[in-house]
Parts: structure tokens; C-alpha cells; sequence
């Protein structure tokens, strides 16, 4: 388990997460920092590089000193850090660590600012090949028992990349209760009567009808493994029926696909799998479809 490490409260919220996820799949914790470059003009006397005010010592310093108590609890722990820009060196530290799963904190800003200053969680999240749990400063923390979880999907083949994993990280545990989630778009206009103008015509819900026997082979897989398995068709946009659909089940956890687009198309696509960490009630483990 690799776990990005910023120094900061949210950086500490999701160690201690990495930390219980380590401990419950017996993994070796490898904490990684990235050293970012000095803007230019931060100090107008001088140019320095992080080589000249010697910050890589401090910052190997400060990790090591969170490292320490964790393998006083008897975990294995690695220190890692790199310079460069966080997002490309936090995969890249993921994958010379050969690391299973990565997990980093974000702040869950708001749309209009996270989309104008990016974020490094984001950047994780679209580029990282091995699944990433993002975690927000209020999140619980993941116990023991994991019970209930979101997983969403759109019915294309890539969705089943999070229920791979899925499958794989809960088959030697205990089984959650699975919400299997599609958010279903409708006009704007038309939604908040959709359903009583259908039900007023005495029509059937075709739509929903397609859309539930559809879902049915995952439910079915689901179930044959084990878990409870319950149905859900939501209404509206995946970035809000997603996270409002978590926050009225309880959710402990979202487990969801993400197709890894370059951040331009991202912007131009809606950027679901994003807004969808970035809004979510719960940690929110991404698996990047191949």
C-alpha cells in the first residue's frame, strides 16, 4: 500500500487509513512524498532550488518521523521521496513500489475551484494504473468491517474493472452489502415529473425496465459470491445521485471505474469519476479501466 504523504492533516487522515488497510491485508506501507518545485519569485533575492535550502533532508526528516510509530505497531514500512510534480511522481513512486493500491487524501473543494486549480488526488486518479482510494478530512475510518458499499456502473465493459477488484478485495473478508448504482440522466425539464407522468398515463417505466434487466448479470454474480446484493436506479447525473445515493445508504465505501482520460477530455467529458471523489460522503476507491 502506498500512501501519499503531504505533511498536512489530510495527508495524516488518510495514513491512518492506509495504516488500517495495511494491517487488515497484511501489506508492506510505503510512505510517499513529493518535494514540489519552488516557484519562481517566492523569494525575489534569491532563486534556490530545494537542493540549495537542503528540504529534502526536512522532508525525508518529517516522514520518517510518521514512519517510526507505525512499525512500532509491527507493520513493514518504506520511505520514499521524490521531486517533480506531485501527481506523475506519486504514480511513479506506485509503480516502482510496485504498489497495490494507493491511497491519498483530498480537500473535496468545491466544483468551480477544483476545476481552475487542479488537484493532485485528481491527477492520481487518471493516471494511476493500480486502483487509488482517495479520503476526505471528514471521512470515518474505514473498521474492521466494511458493511455497506456503493458500486456504481454505466453498463459499459470497463465498469467491470471495479468489480473485479471488488470481488478481489472482499472475497477473503467479511461481505459488504453491495448497492449496484446507475445514475439514470433524464431531461432536466422532465425529471421531476417523469415518474408521475408515467405512472398518470398508466405506462410502464420501459426505460427503467431496460435499464434494471441490464444491471441483472452483475447482481447475479454478486450474489452467486456471496453478498447481499441490492438494485438501484437513481435519478440524474452520476456526480449527484452518485454521492447522494452513499450518503442515504451509509455507505463505508464507493468502489467505481474510472476510464482514465487525458485532463482535456475529462474537462470536455464531464470528469464523473472526479466530481464523483470529490462530492462523496465516504472514501471512494477508483480502479482505472484497462
Amino acid at each position: 500500500v502506498l500512501c501519499a504523504v503531504d505533511l498536512s492533516g489530510t495527508g495524516d487522515h488518510a495514513l491512518e487509513q492506509a495504516i488500517r488497510l495495511a494491517r487488515r491485508h497484511g501489506a508492506r506501507l510505503v510512505l510517499g512524498h513529493v518535494i514540489e518545485p519552488i516557484p519562481l519569485g517566492a523569494y525575489p533575492d534569491i532563486q534556490p532550488t530545494s537542493s540549495d535550502l537542503e528540504i529534502r533532508p526536512l522532508a525525508e526528516k518529517r516522514v520518517e518521523e510518521r514512519a517510526g510509530p507505525i512499525r512500532d505497531q509491527g507493520l513493514e514500512v518504506d520511505v520514499r521521496v521524490a521531486e517533480g510534480q506531485p501527481g506523475p511522481e506519486l504514480v511513479a513512486l506506485a509503480q516502482s513500489a510496485s504498489a497495490d493500491l494507493v491511497v491519498i487524501g483530498t480537500k473535496g473543494l468545491s466544483a468551480v475551484p477544483h476545476l481552475l486549480l487542479g488537484s493532485v488526488a485528481e491527477s492520481v486518479v487518471r493516471r494511476c494504473p493500480v486502483p487509488v482510494l482517495t479520503v476526505h478530512p471528514d471521512d470515518a475510518l474505514l473498521g474492521e468491517s466494511i458493511e455497506r458499499v456503493v458500486l456504481p456502473t454505466d453498463l459499459s465493459p470497463k465498469a467491470e474493472a471495479a468489480l473485479d477488484v471488488f470481488e478481489a478485495w472482499f472475497g477473503g473478508f467479511e461481505r459488504p452489502l453491495v448497492f449496484v448504482a446507475f445514475a439514470d440522466r433524464v431531461p432536466p425539464y422532465l425529471e421531476p415529473f417523469r415518474h408521475e407522468a408515467l405512472e398518470k398515463a398508466g405506462k410502464p417505466d420501459a426505460e427503467r425496465a431496460r435499464i434494471e434487466a441490464e444491471m441483472q448479470p452483475i447482481v447475479s454474480r454478486l450474489r452467486d459470491d456471496g453478498f447481499g446484493t441490492e438494485l438501484r436506479v437513481v435519478d440524474g447525473t452520476p456526480p449527484d445521485a452518485i454521492p447522494a445515493l452513499a450518503r442515504r445508504e451509509q455507505a463505508d465505501l464507493i468502489v467505481m471505474s474510472t476510464h482514465g482520460r487525458s485532463a482535456l477530455m475529462n474537462a470536455l467529458m464531464g470528469r464523473t469519476a472526479q466530481r464523483i471523489v470529490q462530492c462523496a460522503p465516504c472514501p471512494v476507491l477508483t480502479v482505472r479501466a484497462r
